[in-house]
């Protein structure tokens, strides 16, 4: 049991795969505080649904219609790509802003985060939060790793990612091999919007992500929903796609442009649904109204193609 700010995390060992569970939390006088219902992960290669939310920091309806929608797709859990609290992280921010609408949602679905560029201000209570999922692991605790049906997943903070996050390639393989492998983080790679990023992102991340054979990168940052075509502008083989997933409030949404490496983007408040089989994932972006606003798959026995070059430059926030 860790304590830190009078936020209290536990670390529990011997559950069973595939088993639903319920935990009760009670406070200093025994009695009970809330409760919340999780199911364990499943056999190694089995069929997955997961949901991706980011850039929710606004909080409000539509945060809440999203939350909703991804309580009733029962996912196995949820990726939140980061900036869960405008402007600074602080405690009253996460207390009006993001709790309130995932409160219920929580209850039920786990919770993966990723921190943003708001999530890692000073004030920010993202560590305090979250950190401890990443504890047993040297460094500052944001990154972690977890082996969850056909997919191995690793967690990026975006400094990490632009020194070329050392050891992914062992992170992704940990857990033995894996049909897929995903790796999220906040700010994208690829992208034909104009947000500024960490300097170096691509240039240090991009090469390790296509040698370490990593189907999917998921991002957030940018305020809207944007899908590219599968990348290899290092590695001639790679074939990684890159989505970013901004649109988890309805207000402040960014524009998009059109550009040919990038077939689908729209300025709208949504979340993925990510369905991941042995041979094929499929990604689908969804409104606050539960309508598909994109769908694409991935065939393992089809090669997609790529895109070596015609990537737009990135715009690079100062250090």
């Amino acid at each position: 049991m860790r304590r830190d700010r009078g936020l209290l995390s536990a670390h529990v060992e011997g559950l069973r795969p595939d088993t639903r569970y319920t935990c009760r939390i009670r406070g200093p006088d025994r009695r009970q505080v809330t409760w919340v219902r999780f199911r364990t992960a499943p056999p190694d290669d089995a069929p997955l649904l997961f949901t991706v939310v980011g850039d929710s920091g606004h909080g409000g309806p539509v945060a809440r219609a999203i939350a909703r929608h991804i309580r009733a797709a029962h996912p196995a859990f949820l990726i939140h790509v980061g900036d869960f609290a405008y402007g600074h992280g602080s405690l009253k921010e996460m207390d009006e802003r993001f709790f309130p609408p995932y409160r219920d949602t929580l209850r039920r679905v786990p919770l993966f985060p990723t921190p943003g560029n708001h999530d890692l201000f000073r004030r920010s209570v993202y560590r305090s939060l979250f950190a401890p999922a990443a504890d047993g692991r040297p460094g500052d605790g944001l990154r972690y790793r977890f082996r969850w049906g056909a997919a191995a997943f690793v967690s990026l903070d975006s400094p990490d990612a632009a020194a070329g996050a050392p050891g992914l390639a062992d992170d992704l393989a940990a857990d033995g091999p894996a049909p897929w492998r995903i790796v999220f983080l906040h700010e994208p790679l690829y992208t034909a919007g104009h947000k500024r990023v960490v300097p170096g992102l691509r240039a240090g991340l991009e090469p390790v992500v296509e040698a370490a054979g990593v189907d999917l990168v998921l991002a957030g940052h940018q305020h809207f929903y944007e899908r590219s075509e599968p990348s290899c502008e290092f590695v001639p083989t790679a074939r990684v796609m890159h989505v970013t997933s901004g649109g988890g409030s309805g207000t402040q949404l960014d524009p998009v442009r059109e550009h040919p490496n990038f077939p689908r983007a729209i300025s709208a408040p949504h979340f993925l649904r990510v369905r991941v089989w042995p041979d094929r994932f499929e990604v689908r972006a969804v409104g606050p109204d539960g309508l598909t606003l994109d769908r694409a798959r991935r065939v393992r026995a089809v090669d997609p193609g790529c895109r070596a070059d015609g990537w737009p430059r990135q715009h690079r926030r100062q250090p």
